[in-house]
């Protein structure tokens, strides 16, 4: 009996990873459009507003500045500029002439910032197209460094999925979104990697994120129609908790946890199949008889019975092992129903780092 059950392990064991295996689906591999940092730092307009007559004579000095500008005296018109401008931040027209003069002075750090105030200060105005094209003349931008950590991440995750490290590939298509949070086809191969996780809600939620974040989406009635399914799928806590009773296991099995329910089978047969071994026992007796003629005589009789000591406690045994994994697998089918959380952790190495997790789910 125990050496069914063994069989039974290995077959089931191995449906599950070859099961595994062919229903692996192949990835989106797209790349991520780089994103670029801005060359305008961050400005606020605090202070109180200027007075007339400060915005009289910042009138008057921006005017001296032209003139000096036109004239080729760029340090008077640098000084009278940067005068205006304290006198009155708000005005754009100062910020953009400054801009032009420090740009004539060489200045460029300098003309980008009285560029980028005038954008703050007039970002509809005629001239923002043409200042917009000098700060990237000025100042090019960089490449975000988040874009090409998450494109490193989500080329992680595709190998990781290959190589049928789900778990290692899940925590890579996450951490690409967290580079980028609308990027659909990271979302679309997490919900795969989801799916082969038997994650079924999260899996769901990650189509729903990629078809919102790709309404184009060629395969988008594909995927349409696997949401449905999903949804159609829920797992019948009631048969989990038949299946569970009747056979040891058989609730994991059917909450699509072959692996623990095959366990738990084995364990119950193993139970089972120590408490059905017994031991014979033979006993011997004196009886006595009467032959026809009257005589009496004695003689022997041999009795031999097996006896299993054993076998009750291992039906409890077997009995336990069926009520409490029915019990779980009951509780089981809920959470995935419902998409509860539960505490889960994963550690693995990934190149040379060392990929953690701690979740609930």
């Amino acid at each position: 009996m125990m050496r069914r059950a063994a069989c039974v392990l290995a077959v089931v064991a191995a449906g599950a990873a070859g099961a595994q295996s062919t229903r692996r689906e192949p990835v989106k591999q797209s790349t991520l459009t780089t994103r670029t940092q801005s060359s305008c730092a961050p400005i606020t307009m605090a202070g109180k507003p200027p007075s007339e007559a400060d915005r009289r004579r910042a009138r008057d000095l921006a005017a001296r500045g032209q003139q000096a500008a036109i004239l080729g005296d760029s340090t008077t018109a640098l000084n009278s500029l940067r005068q205006a401008a304290t006198l009155d931040p708000t005005n754009a027209d100062f910020a953009y002439q400054l801009g032009r003069v420090y740009e004539q002075s060489k200045a460029g750090p300098n003309a980008a910032a009285e560029y980028c105030r005038f954008l703050v200060l007039a970002p509809t105005a005629l001239e923002a197209v043409e200042v917009r094209e000098r700060i990237l003349t000025i100042l090019p931008p960089r490449a975000d460094p988040t874009s090409a950590a998450a494109q490193r991440e989500f080329q992680s995750g595709i190998g990781a999925y290959n190589a049928g490290r789900f778990n290692e590939a899940e925590l890579h298509f996450s951490g690409a979104l967290k580079g980028d949070s609308t990027w659909a086809d990271a979302y679309y191969d997490r919900a795969l990697t989801r799916l082969a996780l038997a994650q079924r809600v999260n899996a769901m939620n990650d189509f729903e994120s990629y078809l919102r974040f790709k309404p184009e989406a060629t395969d988008r009635l594909q995927v349409v129609a696997r949401i449905d399914m999903l949804r159609r799928a829920q797992l019948s806590q009631s048969q989990a908790l038949v299946f569970g009773l009747f056979v040891p296991g058989g609730g994991q099995m059917y909450t699509r946890r072959p692996v623990r329910g095959a366990l738990l089978l084995g364990v119950a047969a193993a139970a089972l199949g120590v408490g059905a071994q017994g031991h014979k026992k033979t006993t011997t007796s004196q009886e006595a008889a009467t032959d026809p003629f009257g005589n009496r005589y004695t003689f022997t009789t041999t009795h031999t019975t097996t006896e299993r000591p054993y076998l009750a406690p291992a039906i409890a045994a077997a009995g336990g092992i069926a009520l409490i994994s029915a019990i779980e697998a009951f509780h089981y089918a809920g959470r995935v129903n419902m998409g509860s959380e539960r505490l889960s952790f994963y550690l693995a190495p990934a190149g040379d780092r060392l990929l953690a997790r701690v979740e609930f789910r």
